[in-house]
């Protein structure tokens, strides 16, 4: 059986590196909106996106022999399926067993010792008003 050697043209790369660029920038903007617990969901299909398109372009699995491709699809399922199956678990635990919902110690002496941030790592004084943006002299 003679395998038979497929030539990309330059300009599917560059499309595909412009969709991995513009990927990217949608995942930097999903992360500043808060979309509760849709926020890991959209960022994990962002993901999955982005690693197709370069295991189809980049490593030319959509040109190699399809039970290659019948693998990875078959791989993308079974991740997605276990890291449901996970999240269900983490999401209920505390359903079917209270007393694991929350930190162990929550007053635990590490704790305190870390700076109180918003959501995006902003300092925030013990009153939730954030600093990030004020200037020195209060008038």
């Amino acid at each position: 059986m003679a395998h038979q050697h497929h030539i990309t043209p330059l300009s599917i790369y560059l499309t595909i590196a412009a969709t991995l660029l513009f990927l990217s920038g949608v995942t930097v903007w999903v992360s500043y909106v808060d979309l509760g617990a849709m926020n890991i969901v959209i960022a994990m299909l962002i993901a999955t996106t982005k690693a197709t398109l370069v295991v189809l372009f980049f490593m030319h699995l959509l040109w190699d022999d399809k039970k290659l491709l019948t693998i990875f699809v078959m791989s993308l399922m079974f991740l997605g399926i276990f890291i449901t199956i996970t999240l269900l678990d983490t999401e209920f635990r505390g359903g079917v067993n209270p007393e694991v919902k929350d930190s162990i110690n929550k007053r635990a002496a590490f704790y305190d010792s870390l700076p109180l941030t918003d959501t995006h790592g902003n300092p925030v004084d013990e009153h939730g008003s954030s600093h990030h943006e004020e200037d020195e002299d209060h008038h």
